[in-house]
């Protein structure tokens, strides 16, 4: 995945690092350029951590290895230095400098999640949500109002959908799943304890379940059969879980235009068999 980008996963993944790791992460985050120039065993020995821990690390964000994880920061620290450059070109207008800013980092948040987007996973999403009767939509917190405004955008489209944001509703909903429903989970951080237990109900009634959280591993993302992530760094004034919204918000009108656009195709594909018979 070399397309991927390396800083804005050490940042995503951060808040769960253990003590060590956390060294590592900060640096690399720190001394990016000499990290491109080292091997591993001269950067596990500035940190005075050992080679294996460094390595674990790489795995941790899904490189393969440290020569892996090194070439796609190079690849940031090209990208960051030209858009450095073309920020310097821009007006000086100090209001509009801040406001530009808060659309880069919008722009940058959408186009890191595209980065690491998996084909493959989002593809299944579709297909998921493509042959379900029922679509229930779960989130905790900040992440329930992207429920809710996923919910009116596929109830609009005649999509049966639900969004309970009550706990104990959450759970109520969840039994009454099957095989023949999916379950969106849409959560940042993946740690609401709660979410945990509806998935696990989820699970137990084996309806396919598709996840919608941070870069990190979590106990929600290990219920879920699909994962897509986003990712987000916040910013002043601006959490994490916060810029993270944007993301989440995309990929969801991404998997209802994908889904609406199988489902017409599915219709017309029937239209035509049905008027060949009747023709017969």
């Amino acid at each position: 995945m070399t397309e991927s980008q390396c800083i804005v996963r050490i940042q995503s993944a951060y808040p769960h690092l253990s003590e060590k790791e956390r060294r590592i992460a900060d640096y690399i985050l720190n001394h990016p350029k000499e990290t491109i120039h080292s091997s591993i065993n001269q950067v596990s020995a500035r940190i005075k951590v050992a080679d294996a821990t460094v390595f674990r690390f790489c795995r941790r964000l899904d490189f393969k290895g440290f020569q892996e994880m090194k070439i796609v920061l190079a690849s940031d620290i090209a990208r960051s230095q030209r858009f450095d450059e073309a920020i310097k070109n821009e007006s000086s207008d100090e209001m509009m400098k801040l406001a530009e800013q808060v659309f880069q980092d919008n722009i940058r948040t959408l186009e890191n999640t595209y980065q690491i987007l998996n084909r493959t996973d989002f593809k299944q999403a579709v297909r998921i949500l493509t042959h379900s009767n029922r679509i229930a939509l779960f989130g905790s917190s900040g992440s329930a109002l992207i429920a809710q405004e996923a919910h009116r955008k596929f109830v609009r489209a005649g999509v049966m959908t639900y969004a309970p944001n009550d706990g104990e509703f959450q759970m109520l909903s969840a039994t009454q799943l099957s095989n023949l429903d999916a379950a969106v989970f849409i959560s940042y951080s993946a740690t609401d304890k709660h979410l945990v237990q509806v998935a696990k109900m989820v699970k137990q009634k084996k309806c396919p379940a598709i996840g919608i959280t941070g870069f990190m591993k979590s106990a929600l993302g290990e219920l879920m059969d699909v994962s897509l992530h986003t990712v987000a760094v916040p910013t002043d004034f601006r959490s994490e879980s916060y810029v993270a919204r944007a993301a989440q918000m995309t990929l969801i009108d991404a998997l209802f235009v994908s889904m609406m656009n199988q489902r017409k195709e599915a219709q017309l594909s029937d239209d035509t068999q049905n008027s060949i018979l009747l023709q017969g």
